[in-house]
């Protein structure tokens, strides 16, 4: 057993000393620090309040138009000035932006944006509303229509929604959603990054050794169940550490740098289904992680030369890729049938239970029933490991499939 414990040690100090995994610790740290402080972020290249120019053709629309625009521009400076000097203060940085107001024959209005940048379609619409309405009040008033009857004709029909469910968590706003949305996906992209990435270090790590005649010395000190182990194990540890690393910077980002207060800004928050994702998040980790990295191990110890290692990994990221690409497919729509069929099958399931968890149609059971399948996967492909590494750990035939049909015969 000492010798087991040497090895896993080993191999644990390793790859956490290694470059690649400082690096991008570093990294993460770094995004999760800049995006729990954006909002400080863009206030320190924020130049302070938007000039606006307004030029109107009377003193009464200038009045409306400026009241009426604090809907959409808060914290604006509005001047009032002529036609000819708009577009010049706006080329000479004086304004940030300038709208001409002019009144057809016709008495509608005509507005035009000048800025620099390139106009949104949403702005675009909210000018057109605001003068439309203006517009309204005008002609109401030629045609002396008191503000009661205007109010009746501008009267917009109510919808209501109604969402019929037993669970709070299926009735959240539409921030939220996206926020979920938002967590969801990146839970499943760096699941992918880390289990392929650990996936191919331990293929790596196996194939290197056994083709470079290495093992013929290590296994005269260590069996070699122990030593495949200790080996994947270390691997595991070494993933599963990194998780918990990140999860830490996280909370430490909720706490240390008001994140609250910023979610709160957006309209959301670390409700029910959020803590859902996250924790299901963890456990599909975990179990993709020692799914991946005990077919990488079965690959890598069927590799009789390094230069065939890519080719002989490429079932396995083959398969993961499927399993990415199937969650980012349904992660619009987590109660799919797809969703559901997939959430069951080994491999697949650990990316699709993140889908699922945005939903709280994810029933406890399921978790449980989906992880337990992936469990038995799991077993199967620890004894494949122990059977292939024991078998071919000496053996250096050519070819993926011949040497699966000598394990496999003996």
């Amino acid at each position: 057993m000492h010798k087991f414990w040497a090895t896993f040690s080993l191999t644990y100090i390793k790859k956490i000393k290694a470059k690649s995994f400082v690096i991008f610790m570093i990294i993460i740290a770094a995004l999760m620090i800049g995006l729990s402080n954006i909002d400080k972020i863009i206030n320190m290249f924020d130049d302070g309040p938007d000039k606006i120019g307004v030029a109107a053709p009377n003193e009464q629309i200038y009045k409306v138009f400026k009241q009426q625009s604090n809907t959409f521009h808060s914290d604006a400076k509005f001047t009032k000035v002529s036609i000819e000097d708009a577009e010049k203060e706006v080329k000479k940085h004086k304004l940030d932006k300038a709208y001409i107001i002019k009144v057809n024959q016709n008495r509608t209005l005509q507005g035009t944006i000048i800025s620099e940048k390139r106009v949104s379609h949403e702005d675009s619409q909210k000018v057109q509303a605001l003068l439309t309405a203006i517009q309204t009040n005008m002609v109401a008033g030629e045609l002396n229509i008191n503000k009661e009857d205007l109010q009746k004709l501008q009267a917009q029909s109510k919808v209501d929604n109604k969402v019929i469910s037993n669970d709070e968590v299926d009735k959240v706003s539409e921030g939220q959603k996206i926020f979920n949305y938002a967590l969801a996906y990146g839970i499943i992209f760096l699941m992918f990054f880390i289990v392929l990435n650990y996936a191919s270090q331990i293929a790596m790590e196996i194939a290197s050794e056994k083709t470079s005649r290495v093992i013929e010395m290590i296994i005269t000190s260590i069996s070699p169940i122990q030593h495949i182990f200790a080996k994947i194990l270390g691997v595991i540890a070494v993933a599963v550490t990194q998780i918990i690393l990140i999860v830490l910077m996280a909370v430490i980002c909720i706490f240390a740098f008001d994140l609250k207060d910023l979610l709160q800004g957006f309209n959301v928050e670390m409700n029910q289904l959020s803590w859902q994702i996250i924790i299901v998040g963890i456990i599909s980790s975990i179990v993709g992680i020692m799914a991946y990295v005990l077919l990488a191990a079965i690959l890598g110890s069927l590799t009789s030369r390094i230069e065939d290692l890519n080719q002989s990994l490429m079932p396995m990221t083959l398969l993961g890729m499927i399993a990415f690409y199937i969650a980012i497919f349904t992660i619009n729509n987590p109660d799919g049938r797809l969703a559901l069929i997939t959430s069951y099958i080994p491999f697949l399931a650990p990316f699709q239970l993140v889908v699922r968890a945005q939903t709280s149609g994810l029933q406890i059971h399921e978790v449980i029933l989906s992880s337990l399948i992936s469990i038995v996967m799991v077993a199967v492909l620890i004894w494949i490991a122990i059977k292939t590494y024991k078998d071919s750990v000496l053996t250096f035939e050519r070819g993926l499939f011949n040497s699966l049909k000598r394990v496999f015969k003996k």
